[in-house]
């Protein structure tokens, strides 16, 4: 196993900060609080830089806001100079932890996500069913309240087996303490990150790359894959399948404090279709979801409603559409796209 040392001089460089300051900017820079902090910048990174340096560095607080998407969710958001620690840190994370994650882990990452998670589980499913010539059965599992419920002492132990530098250990330390969850029971057992945290990324792929190991290489199993915490295993064998789920609660249980959720346990034919990642996945084509095509529709209302209230501009607009757009030119949906045009067309011009 390769370790990593001094990596913290590295990290608190004037160039480095600054990296990281550029990075966090991208789409960013027409928010009030970037705003704001950019008046000073030079100033403000150079605090930032010397809290580093001197190691009195300490997070801050969080504000928080809902989204819903489809579900609603909490998403709790770090200040300019929090979130530019987060850039410089997750950079090296990226650096160590990207070599030792599996092929078919497919959220977070360069060239992954959701798309190719999506055709990947039908290339794989394809194979195992011998070209829909066999029936093929798909199991998919999701992990409960996984944000909310990743331990902190767990998570600094696995960081520590691969960074061997007490003062970049500590700084992750304060970054993943510096939020905790309704689930801790008390001050020991910290648990919960953050989803609005760019760090929470690469510390989910990293908690969860340990039960990417396990299946492949203790279980075996031949057809994995993983987004976040929705992963599916694919066998011509339903007993097979059904025979995973205990050595998983129990790996899960045991090694990650974390549990299977009861009612997202699912088994599906490959040739009924596969729901996953806002799909419907079938041998010969893939659909948009019926609930995803809903929301995409309320949310061009939404956003061309803002649009003529004069509280978004033309280019935020185009962003949605396009971003839309390019969600649909990875399914079969002819249909439902003219659909959305049309739609478009109707609201931008009653």
């Amino acid at each position: 196993m390769k370790v990593w040392h001094n990596l913290y001089p590295k990290l608190i460089t004037k160039q480095n900060i600054f990296r990281g300051y550029k990075e966090f900017l991208k789409g960013k820079k027409t928010k009030n609080d970037v705003i704001s902090f950019g008046e000073d910048k030079e100033n403000n990174l150079k605090k930032l830089r010397q809290k580093l340096a001197s190691k009195t560095y300490k997070p801050g607080g969080y504000s928080k806001f809902f989204v819903h998407d489809p579900k609603t969710r909490i998403i709790h958001k770090a200040n300019v100079t929090d979130r530019i620690v987060h850039h410089v840190a997750s950079d090296i994370l990226e650096d160590i932890f990207e070599p030792t994650f599996i092929h078919h882990s497919y959220a977070c990452r360069k060239e992954k996500g959701t798309h190719k998670g999506v055709l990947a589980l039908q290339e794989m499913a394809l194979k195992e069913s011998l070209n829909n010539t066999r029936i093929c059965w798909v199991l998919k599992c999701d992990i409960r309240k996984f944000f909310a419920g990743v331990n902190h002492e767990t998570l600094l132990k696995i960081l520590a087996e691969r960074i061997k530098d007490q003062d970049f250990l500590n700084l992750l330390e304060k970054i993943i303490d510096s939020f905790y969850s309704d689930q801790t029971i008390n001050s020991a057992n910290k648990k919960g990150i953050p989803i609005g945290n760019l760090t929470s990324q690469f510390f989910s792929n990293i908690y969860l790359n340990e039960l990417d190991q396990y299946v492949k290489h203790k279980l075996k199993v031949k057809y994995y894959l993983r987004y976040a915490d929705d992963f599916v295993f694919i066998s011509h064998d339903r007993t097979y399948l059904l025979n995973l789920i205990n050595p998983i609660q129990k790996f899960l249980k045991w090694k990650l404090d974390l549990e299977l959720h009861p009612t997202k346990i699912i088994m599906s034919k490959f040739s009924s279709g596969v729901d996953f990642l806002g799909y419907i996945i079938f041998p010969k084509h893939i659909l948009p979801r019926t609930k995803t095509k809903r929301r995409l529709l309320k949310k061009i209302k939404e956003k061309i409603k803002q649009f003529k209230a004069g509280n978004i501009t033309r280019e935020s607009l185009n962003q949605t559409i396009q971003s839309y757009y390019g969600f649909l030119i990875h399914a079969n949906s002819y249909k439902f796209k003219q659909q959305l045009q049309n739609q478009i067309m109707f609201l931008l011009t009653e």
